[in-house]
């Protein structure tokens, strides 16, 4: 019987143009409702990254199939091609994706008077082990809110102000983690009166009031901690009992 002819160019091309973006949606779900939610994807920058990685992917593997889908070959010599092509392409994928989730926020750790955004990439993983036992593994489904202390031996405090100053903060130590329930008075001591914020920044208003509401409290019982992380300084809204109710996208340093 005689082999059915092979699709044509502009077929071909659509087809595999649909199924680079049903990949692109999978792994967009994958990264911005699982490793990074909102608004830890916007605090670590993560959607530049994703949108080049992914658009490269969806717009290079269609245009190889342009150039390879010649009506001149077989079915089988074009599958032979596309499966190269799409082999590539999910290693490619594989590869970028590995980079993101090795950036992925795992702690949301209060150190001091701030609160600090803590990456995968920031942590020796060979070091969890000295964490308490229910801290002891990084999380994937966002960040896991905690706090950290520091250390009572003299050479200790040293030590982690040389790595601190080497760009290793305290928050990543995993040594000094602690549940965040048991320096949670210590962290609503150190927050400031949401009044400072509002004065500062009057544009936020609406975004403290809808924080406010959803915590069931007045507004003005909420106070603020400076949110840290690498790429950006945001602040952190607490209700009392320092119970995390929102975070807004300005600097809380003032």
């Amino acid at each position: 019987m005689k082999a059915p002819p092979p699709p044509s160019r502009l077929r071909a091309v659509t087809i595999h143009l649909g199924v680079c973006l049903l990949i692109a949606s999978l792994a967009a779900w994958l990264v911005f409702q699982v490793w990074y939610p909102a608004p830890f994807s916007a605090m670590t920058q993560v959607t530049p990254v994703f949108a080049l990685l992914v658009g490269i992917d969806v717009v290079v593997g269609p245009a190889l199939t342009l150039v390879v889908a010649r009506p001149s070959k077989s079915r089988a010599e074009l599958l032979r091609d596309l499966s190269v092509i799409g082999l590539l392409q999910l290693g490619a994928l594989a590869y970028g994706l590995h980079s993101v989730a090795s950036a992925r926020p795992v702690a949301l750790v209060f150190e001091v008077d701030l609160l600090r955004l803590v990456t995968a990439n920031e942590i020796d993983e060979s070091l969890l082990p000295e964490a308490p036992a229910p801290l002891r593994e990084l999380p994937w489904r966002g960040p896991r809110l905690m706090a950290v202390v520091k250390p009572d031996d003299p050479s200790e405090q040293l030590r982690t102000i040389d790595l601190g100053l080497a760009g290793v903060p305290l928050a990543a130590l995993p040594k000094y983690w602690r549940d965040y329930a048991s320096q949670a008075d210590a962290a609503w001591r150190k927050a400031k009166p949401v009044a400072g914020l509002l004065a500062k920044y009057p544009h936020v208003a609406a975004d403290v009031q809808a924080a406010a509401v959803a915590a069931g409290k007045p507004a003005s019982d909420l106070r603020f901690l400076p949110l840290l992380s690498r790429q950006a300084s945001w602040v952190t809204l607490v209700a009392p009992g320092a119970k995390v109710v929102g975070h807004l996208p300005v600097d809380g340093f003032f």
